[in-house]
């Protein structure tokens, strides 16, 4: 089972060398956001969101970050919170706002990435006003990649980090049976939600030494051959999932009735006949968990 993780683009041009030098490119591309929401129109009775703004719009911002280049076209997002909503519905008319992963299904894998790429770079601009170090106000540099203390006494610079977080699918297998895996069940009105466990990793940490801790934590199960998978970047706001499988001694967990409040093994086949009832949905179409979950059935069928 090959699938591309949503939310990323091996192919997408973010033109680096381009950050610190002064372009005026002939074609140019603004994507708004508002809130860390994104603007849904209606074109032809089809619901899309807005990729690209006004120029009279966009001039009403100077939170403007530079994504990359597409097809010689230089894409840029905004952020315009700070607008009054009535004056960008001058601009953008029956326009409504829309959290990223709740309208993933109106985009292709691509539009996903830019979206979740330029969603991403607005958040950490807005929440890095201020100097970590010295709590002077900073100014954005190259593009809005960098933010440096405007105190000359200071002079920190600023960039974008990610947090590493682990997911994983926990199986089992006994000779003679078919394989299991342990899924964390979320109550739904006529059935369950599953999804994996997952966790940030801590300072001085391995990402396996991640994967046994928090797997301990969660459901205390001992995990062992452990194997990475898949990645998702994974910008709400600004983490790196990290997939892996991992193997279990035996079945016994035990939740933590705090993160965790309900979980139960399956075999693949169990899975899929309660897909097919409507009595367990797998996690969202756009999630690692969910490329996860079906490729472990896809392969234990």
């Amino acid at each position: 089972m090959n699938r591309i993780q949503f939310y990323s683009n091996k192919s997408f041009n973010r033109a680096v060398e381009l950050r610190e030098i002064d372009t005026k490119p002939s074609e140019i591309s603004i994507i708004p956001v508002f809130k860390d929401q994104f603007f849904i129109t209606k074109s032809l009775n089809i619901n899309k969101i807005i990729m690209n703004i006004p120029i009279e719009l966009a001039s009403l911002s100077e939170k403007k970050y530079f994504l990359g280049i597409i097809n010689n076209k230089e894409v840029w997002c905004i952020d315009l919170s700070e607008i009054e909503q009535s004056i960008i519905s001058n601009f953008l008319n029956n326009s409504i706002l829309c959290c990223l992963r709740d309208c993933f299904h109106l985009i292709n894998e691509k539009e996903a990435s830019l979206l979740a790429y330029g969603k991403g770079i607005v958040h950490w601009n807005s929440t890095h006003q201020y100097c970590n170090n010295c709590g002077s106000k900073t100014i954005t540099e190259e593009k809005g990649h960098r933010r440096k203390c405007s105190n000359n006494r200071c002079n920190s610079l600023h960039f974008p980090r990610i947090n590493p977080a682990v997911i994983v699918l926990i199986e089992y297998k006994q000779e003679n049976s078919p394989p299991l895996c342990l899924l964390n069940m979320h109550k739904k009105e006529n059935g369950y939600m599953c999804s994996l466990f997952s966790g940030f990793s801590e300072i001085g940490e391995s990402l396996e030494d991640t994967v046994v801790r928090e797997m301990k934590e969660e459901v205390n199960v001992t995990v062992s051959n452990i194997k990475y998978i898949a990645s998702q970047p994974w910008t709400f706001p600004s983490s790196m999932m990290l997939g892996f499988s991992a193997k279990a001694k035996n079945k016994d967990f035990k939740i933590d009735n705090i993160e965790i409040k309900e979980a139960k093994w399956f075999s693949a086949n169990q899975i899929i006949e309660m897909v097919k009832d409507n009595t367990l949905i797998i996690s969202k179409k756009d999630s690692i968990s969910n490329y996860l979950i079906e490729k472990w059935v896809y392969e234990n069928s």
